[in-house]
């Protein structure tokens, strides 16, 4: 069977996990704008019939449909085929809501200076297009995760770039064995290989250390997203 390369990197570039809206959530409560829509605030409520090219600014920065429409994507296939018509007004909403989310980060990065390193993206590239190396193929794949050529590069740069701003921002703390340890007891399994017996602590002692420390990234990432929308000027337009 193929490896998808490409779909493994796609949801690394648009899912920033710490500042996904909780499940279950209600859109309301992570918007820190109103709607400039007459509708109540109901976020199953139908969509805009069309559906604008532009669903949202966030500090005046237009957000298209387009962009968020991998996240969509990607939120659409926990549901099964027949749930998904049903499910795309809420989820169309999340998704919207971790796209902005993601922007205010890439604004705040571009703020302070922070800019991705090209060699990695291009790595990161001709990883996902390893598996694809006829040009009609791979954008046919990219198609179907809602992406072409130019905006998968893009969804690489956005990640990229927050990554870098998170890695040099965030007040990430040395891990020691004793906390490394009560992670590990918590959930051996969690560090098992896929149908094997839990690992022996010292085995994956730095394994959990990583975990530890994206851990604190990603606390530092989702606190740092809220400041943010504290501070923006968000509107939607769905």
């Amino acid at each position: 069977m193929r490896k998808t390369h490409a779909t493994i990197l796609v949801l690394a570039a648009v899912l920033l996990g710490g500042c996904s809206v909780p499940e279950g959530a209600p859109i309301s409560a992570v918007s820190s704008s109103p709607s400039p829509s007459s509708e109540p605030e109901d976020p199953t409520r139908p969509l805009p019939d069309p559906l604008p090219d532009v669903v949202a600014r966030v500090n005046g920065q237009p957000i298209h449909l387009a962009e968020v429409v991998p996240l969509l994507r990607d939120e659409l296939r926990k549901y099964l085929p027949g749930q998904r018509a049903e499910k795309t007004p809420l989820t169309l909403r999340r998704a919207l809501n971790r796209y902005i989310d993601q922007e205010l980060l890439v604004q705040e990065a571009l703020a302070r200076g922070v800019e991705a390193d090209t060699r990695a993206i291009e790595k990161d590239y001709d990883r996902a297009r390893q598996d694809y190396p006829d040009d009609e193929e791979w954008r046919d794949h990219l198609a179907r995760l809602g992406f072409d050529n130019q905006s998968f590069k893009a969804a690489l740069r956005i990640r990229h770039t927050v990554q870098a701003m998170i890695a040099e921002a965030s007040p990430v703390q040395p891990v020691s064995d004793e906390e490394a340890r009560a992670l590990f007891d918590k959930d051996p399994a969690a560090f098992a290989q896929p149908g094997a017996s839990p690992p022996p602590f010292e085995a994956v002692r730095e394994e959990v250390k990583t975990r530890v420390q994206r851990k604190q990234q990603d606390d530092f990432m989702s606190g740092l997203a809220r400041g943010l929308r504290a501070r923006a000027s968000i509107e939607t337009f769905i």
